[in-house]
């Protein structure tokens, strides 16, 4: 008798890229849903797109730029404090989405199949719109300003690339953890918060000792939000170090966030 082996089509080391493509409108609708549902029932609606970034902005030139008087590499401290934020919200924001987005779909994943892993990568990119209007704010913040724009500019959308290459790994992780141990859903605001602090959105990283410059750098947010305000304003130097360190981390992440997702995916309909 002739045996028969019966073996998954795609080991869980393989991305099924055509599985991806035929689903392409699943991740679309993912997407439309998580921006649709954001701003659901709110009085002010999408206009906190706009409100968050600038409330957050003019908080933060009130009590670090005139208050504590921070050095803002000689631009106006709200233009400084404002190229920051653009990356940081986006990274946080979908980082607090993304941790949980596996448990709060637990109906979806247990009754319909698709690639699950277009469920954390949704909540990634579906604060595209938020980036972009946030981007449009600082250029139009820039001429109230009278600040040019940096002959640097071309390189923003690698620093673009780098950032939701980042993004997506750290997400596909911890939404991957939090099926398992539901701790992560309270510990990522708290770490948040704390990647916040050790990340230039308030000071400038030309402030940062010489000793600890190379813990510095490790930080890959911070590399990121250096590599956007010299591509936009043109401060400093280039921060090939900290921003070698943010595409190595990118690259690493989200590949091992891949590999991590894919091997524990097929058990999370079970313990969900």
């Amino acid at each position: 008798m002739k045996k028969i082996t019966i073996k998954p089509e795609h080991p869980w080391l393989q991305v099924d890229f055509a599985e991806l493509f035929d689903f392409r409108w699943v991740f679309w609708m993912l997407i439309v849903r998580d921006i649709k549902l954001r701003y659901k029932q709110t009085f002010l609606g999408v206009a906190w797109v706009v409100l968050q970034p600038l409330l957050t902005a003019l908080l933060f030139t009130v009590v670090f730029g005139r208050m504590i008087k921070v050095p803002s590499d000689g631009l106006p401290y709200a233009l400084f404090a404002f190229c920051g934020l653009v990356p940081w919200l986006l990274f946080s924001q979908s980082l607090q989405r993304a941790s949980n987005s596996l448990v709060g779909d637990m109906r979806l994943i247990t009754k319909v199949y698709f690639p699950r892993i277009y469920i954390p990568l949704s909540a990634t990119f579906g604060v595209v719109i938020d980036f972009l209007i946030a981007l449009a704010l600082l250029f139009l913040l820039m001429g109230f300003y009278g600040q040019p724009i940096s002959p640097h500019i071309f390189f923003l959308p690698v620093a673009t690339l780098v950032l939701f290459a980042f993004s997506s790994g750290i997400n596909l992780l911890f939404s991957s953890f939090n099926v398992y141990y539901r701790d992560f859903k309270h510990m990522v605001p708290f770490l948040v918060q704390l990647w916040m602090y050790a990340s230039p959105l308030v000071y400038s990283g030309t402030m940062i000792p010489e000793r600890f410059r190379l813990l510095y750098s490790l930080n890959p947010v911070a590399g990121i939000i250096d590599a956007f305000r010299w591509s936009i304003l043109g401060t400093t130097a280039f921060p090939y170090f900290s921003f070698s360190v943010a595409t190595i981390a990118a690259t690493v992440l989200l590949g091992g966030g891949i590999l991590v997702f894919r091997k524990i995916e097929h058990s999370f309909a079970d313990i969900i």
